[in-house]
């Protein structure tokens, strides 16, 4: 099992980037509600007087603003820990599709602040302009993380895109450099979201590398469990691993009330990231987190 235990509770960040996997209307009406920094950071407030006290944020290009306001907040920063999610998939997906991956990895360098650029955007566009893929990646690794300084940044998570396509490829190598830089060079812990857990857990032992914390889709609808939820519910029941379970609510297709009761003899959870888009959501999906035993 993998370090620091994860927070209980994480708040959730898509509804604050207009992410909802069930309807991208639905998406777009949260992301208009929380048009800019301030509106985050206040309902993170809410949530952490709640008893939340951990936030997940990808490396959205939004992420930045938002951070520069929780480090100037301390009354929010105080107790909350930061769980990174990187890359910003869609960012690189579609600019890759337009000029190639390389280049848009280039440019991510290239728009990094200037204090960043210097110390690492020399190197690492060296690298990549020699087709030095896998050591690129660190830079790349420290340049999307560099909107997280000064904040407590407990573990980092790879987007599950990423994630599956590494373990899909069979590319130890890719893993190990993405770890040994979180480990090493950024001291975090390492973490891995992915849409197939079984799949995942197998890499790994074939690989003979420890098992970092998971993220993971875990519901009783089974949305987004691969290769079906039996399967992944199996996986759930060995109590060596550190899961975050994500999509808990299925995008707000189960109610709270019955959704973290699916958790009960899965002990691999030790954490619950979940996404409440509404302040009248937040305190029935807590108080039900309470009956749950997440937060004490």
């Amino acid at each position: 099992m993998s370090g620091r235990p994860l927070t209980p509770v994480v708040l959730g960040h898509n509804a604050f980037f207009g992410v909802n996997h069930l309807s991208g209307r639905a998406g777009r009406d949260r992301a208009r509600a929380f048009h800019g920094p301030e509106p985050i950071v206040d309902f993170i407030h809410h949530a952490q007087r709640h008893g939340v006290r951990g936030l997940m944020l990808s490396t959205h290009p939004r992420s930045r603003a938002v951070c520069d306001h929780l480090r100037c907040d301390r009354r929010i920063t105080d107790g909350l820990r930061v769980y990174p999610l990187l890359p910003y998939a869609q960012k690189y997906v579609l600019r890759a599709n337009e000029v190639g991956l390389m280049r848009a990895a280039t440019e991510t360098l290239r728009l990094s602040p200037l204090s960043e650029r210097i110390k690492l955007g020399r190197d690492a566009l060296r690298l990549l302009l020699r087709r030095d893929t896998l050591e690129a990646l660190r830079g790349l690794i420290r340049v999307e993380l560099g909107a997280f300084r000064r904040l407590d940044t407990h573990a980092v998570f790879l987007h599950d895109a990423f994630t599956d396509l590494v373990l899909a490829l069979d590319a130890p190598g890719a893993y190990e450099v993405y770890a040994d830089c979180l480990r090493r060079q950024l001291r975090v812990e390492v973490g891995l979201a992915t849409k197939n857990l079984p799949f995942l857990l197998a890499r790994m032992s074939r690989w003979g590398v420890p098992v970092p914390h998971i993220l993971t889709h875990v519901n009783s609808a089974g949305f987004q469990m691969h290769p079906d939820r039996d399967s992944c519910v199996a996986a759930l029941r060995s109590v060596d691993l550190s899961v975050m379970a994500m999509g808990t609510l299925a995008s707000g297709h189960i109610a709270p009330e019955t959704a973290f009761t699916f958790h009960r003899g899965l002990p691999a959870i030790k954490s619950v990231c979940v996404g409440i888009s509404r302040l009248e959501h937040l305190k029935p999906t807590i108080d039900a987190l309470h009956v749950a035993g997440r937060l004490g």
